[in-house]
């Protein structure tokens, strides 16, 4: 059985890949438009190959594509701009380096593939098949049987040329996955509000900093007596931005959490039933309520 590569191993042979791509494309750009400079300010004037590379490691388009990766694989959200922020960009220096002959291999779509996968699970969209099975480190024919199996909803695109899987539905089954990593939020320096969260990640860490630090966990037991369906597993998907609790859980969650039970109920349907929030209000506007 072949030895499972490192982290750093993978990292290395995608930086081969990227300074092969970047180096003959630039190249090629000089030759082309006959022009002079861009190969000296991107590896170094004059720079032996040793040189060369450690400057582009050094560069910030490697930076960005090391940025992705983490995002994608390991759901480390980048510490400059956000998640949507950083696949655009990544998939921009990929593009960059690209030419005729020369391009970054594919395991670099795949990692582009992924990360805007996470940030559409993140956001709550549907999500492409195939980007389930990225995330999930699984092939396609695992994701299909399990949209067969049930296990997970889906439906065809308004031009029926993709099948994508219901968000809620790719998080609960992702979180079963051994291969699926979920993204870290960074909360330092001014977490979201209870009344400002938009998005199943944002629900999940903010709930999961609130157990943390009110050190809730040892009050697990009472919450347990006052609703059967809130069992350690829920409350686990909960901070992982899943809600598949009873509505009439969602006050003794609310107590547990030490959170004003009607703006966590405000937030739980913003979040997770807008559709059906906005059908009450609209309700609420007609008849004067």
């Amino acid at each position: 059985m072949a030895k499972e590569k490192s982290a750093a191993a993978i990292k290395d042979e995608l930086f081969e890949d990227f300074f092969d791509a970047a180096w003959n494309t630039f190249m090629a750009l000089e030759s082309q438009f006959r022009i002079k400079g861009v190969m000296d300010q991107v590896f170094g004037v004059d720079a032996d190959l040793d040189t060369a590379r450690e400057n582009l490691r050094k560069s910030p388009s490697w930076q960005t594509l090391i940025d992705v990766y983490e995002y994608a694989y390991n759901g480390v959200e980048p510490k400059n701009g956000g998640p949507e922020d950083i696949v655009i960009d990544g998939s921009d220096v990929l593009k960059l380096v690209t030419s005729e002959n020369y391009w970054p291999c594919a395991a670099w779509d795949n990692i582009i593939s992924m990360a805007d996968g996470r940030f559409g699970l993140d956001e709550g969209s549907p999500i492409d098949l195939y980007k389930v099975a990225l995330l999930a480190n699984v092939d396609i024919r695992t994701v299909r049987n399990a949209v067969s199996a049930g296990e997970l909803i889906s439906f065809k695109s308004s031009d029926e040329q993709r099948v994508l899987v219901e968000s809620a539905s790719a998080r609960r089954w992702l979180l079963g996955r051994r291969g699926f990593k979920s993204t870290l939020k960074s909360l330092d320096g001014g977490y979201e509000t209870i009344d400002t969260i938009k998005t199943p990640a944002a629900f999940g860490a903010f709930l999961k900093h609130q157990r943390e630090r009110l050190k809730l966990d040892d009050k697990f037991d009472k919450l347990i007596v006052m609703h059967p369906s809130a069992t350690i597993q829920a409350l686990e998907q909960l901070e992982s931005g899943v809600f598949s609790l009873p509505l009439d859980a969602v006050f003794p969650v609310a107590d547990f959490y030490e959170l004003d039970r009607k703006e966590f109920l405000l937030c739980v349907m913003r979040v997770f039933f807008y559709e059906e929030m906005e059908v009450l209000s609209k309700t609420n506007e007609v008849t004067g309520g």
